[in-house]
């Protein structure tokens, strides 16, 4: 057994609290992780929130990590202590339906990451009152250390430096991956991004990599509409609402853009962007949308003579374990960004300001960092 010092969800709308928790050994298929770097992900925010309901409180939060292995269970294969690995916030069980596909972003066992325990029922973290404390997305990240199961972890190349790497756990393959193989962009086809912070931007550089023309960001902060213009962004619209639909028409000849991608708050702007999108186009869905929003309304004559699809995105439609290694390879050539993506660095004391950055629009990602 040792301590970590990690950053626990006890209270909703309250802020998480730094304690120090017990880690058990890893179980047989699980390793024992050095956590290097987290982003600041809103999916956790959403949570600290109550926007997004857990099944357990205390809890440690954070998902989008990468650190170092330290010690490793007895049926691990193909993680040895000393890797380098990001963490997937959807395990890949290897044996469900979907992950004997290849489609490990659908894996059976990505519904149970809200609930808190590991992988195989059990937990290991305890507070210092001997109470179960469990694990968002089955990582629990924003910790000095964590155990996962190795269906949760990756290893990369050493040369990548943590704090790129952890983005690439979440938001890049998020982004990113919606525009090149949910809605499959093509070159020369017209793009809408609505929402520009962590997803958003991903969508941008992933739409630019696709080869779109025309790449619309959408934003009520002129700082992100900024910032996307760096990441390939060609036009940007400081509007909301049917504002946004008109502006977005205005630049598209009245037609629409074929792509339209849903990146923050679907129940306020998922119809402007349906309606901004041309015939026979897409919406795509990447945001969260919390968990008491039970309906958005579209409808249903004019989904049915505009013949638009709606869809949603998980890590990008396609499998972290294929597209984590891709999306790395594509950095060293200098297809994407990633260090341009952080905004600031915080220590895990800070965390609770790095949330309040976020929410204030000040951010684009921030990254809590540890010391080697």
């Amino acid at each position: 057994m040792m301590e970590s010092r990690a950053a626990v969800f006890r209270e909703i709308g309250a802020a998480v609290a730094i304690e120090r928790v017990t880690l058990d050994p890893p179980g047989p298929t699980e390793v024992r992780v050095r956590i290097a770097a987290v982003g600041l992900c809103r999916t956790d925010y959403h949570v600290m929130r109550g926007e997004r309901r857990v099944a357990m409180q205390p809890m440690v939060l954070g998902h989008e990590a990468a650190g170092v292995v330290e010690h490793i269970g007895d049926a691990v294969s193909g993680i040895n202590a000393g890797d380098h690995v990001i963490l997937t916030f959807i395990p890949a069980c290897g044996t469900c339906h979907w992950c004997r596909q290849g489609l490990h972003h659908l894996c059976a066992e990505g519904p149970r990451i809200t609930q808190g325990p590991q992988l195989d029922g059990t937990y290991r973290r305890r507070d210092r009152d001997g109470h179960a404390v469990g694990a968002f997305c089955m990582i629990g990240a924003f910790a000095e250390r964590t155990i996962v199961d190795q269906a949760s972890a990756i290893v990369i190349d050493k040369d990548i430096p943590f704090d790129l790497a952890s983005l690439v756990a979440c938001g890049v393959p998020a982004g990113v991956g919606a525009a090149r193989h949910r809605a499959r962009v093509q070159p020369g086809e017209s793009v809408l991004v609505v929402g520009c912070g962590g997803d958003g931007m991903n969508v941008v550089q992933g739409a630019r990599l696709c080869g779109a023309s025309q790449i619309i960001a959408a934003d009520i902060a002129p700082a992100k509409l900024d910032w996307a213009r760096e990441f390939g962004a060609t036009h940007g619209v400081n509007a909301q609402g049917e504002a946004l639909t008109r502006a977005v028409l205005e630049l598209t000849s009245g037609i629409g853009v074929n792509h339209a991608f849903v990146c923050i708050d679907p129940p306020a702007t998922l119809l402007p962007a349906f309606r901004a999108t041309a015939k026979g186009g897409n919406v795509v869905v990447t945001a969260l949308t919390p968990d008491t929003v039970t309906e958005i309304k579209i409808p249903p004559l004019e989904l049915f003579v505009t013949q638009k699809a709606i869809m949603g995105a998980v890590y990008g439609f396609a499998s972290p374990r294929l597209q984590i290694p891709e999306l790395l390879g594509l950095y060293r050539k200098g297809a994407i960004k990633l260090r341009e993506l952080i905004t600031r660095r915080y220590r895990l004391d800070e965390i609770n300001q790095g949330y309040a950055d976020l929410d204030a629009g000040k951010n684009l990602r921030g990254v809590v960092v540890f010391d080697d």
